[in-house]
């Protein structure tokens, strides 16, 4: 005969797999500084791609307003202050990727120990081992 709830816990089982598995048994593979740091380098070199090629092209197309600048304020405080837009940024959007990666992994890690214990509840059912509460009684 057919148990509906070992079938409504392997129904639910293949759901998470099917959405879920992927992603979440991938960031289980790591440690959760591995995986930020991972994530912030990354981050890191992207950010700075970025930058390089916006300043290549503010540099292209206001070539006139950059020499003007530089000119007025010298050197040093043109580059000075692309340094702090540059560090803010980057500060900011590697706070931003921390944070992130943070609440990714704690979700990944909450819906494993949830699958974990699906599987284990039904290994039970198939084994027909008792409950705690039941091989107490």
């Amino acid at each position: 005969m057919l148990n509906a709830g070992k079938i409504r816990l392997m129904t639910d089982l293949a759901i998470y797999e099917k959405r879920n598995g992927s992603s979440v048994f991938k960031i289980n593979n790591f440690y959760k500084s591995d995986y930020i740091i991972g994530h912030l380098i990354a981050s890191f070199a992207r950010y700075t791609l970025c930058a390089l090629l916006l300043m290549a092209a503010a540099f292209f197309f206001q070539t006139d307003v950059l020499f003007a600048r530089i000119n007025e304020e010298g050197f040093s405080g043109v580059f000075t202050e692309i340094g702090i837009l540059y560090g803010a940024g980057l500060l900011a959007y590697l706070l931003i990727t921390y944070w992130v990666c943070s609440a990714r992994y704690k979700k990944a890690k909450r819906g494993t120990l949830l699958y974990a214990t699906k599987l284990k509840r039904l290994s039970r059912k198939y084994c027909g081992v008792p409950r705690r509460r039941d091989a107490e009684q």
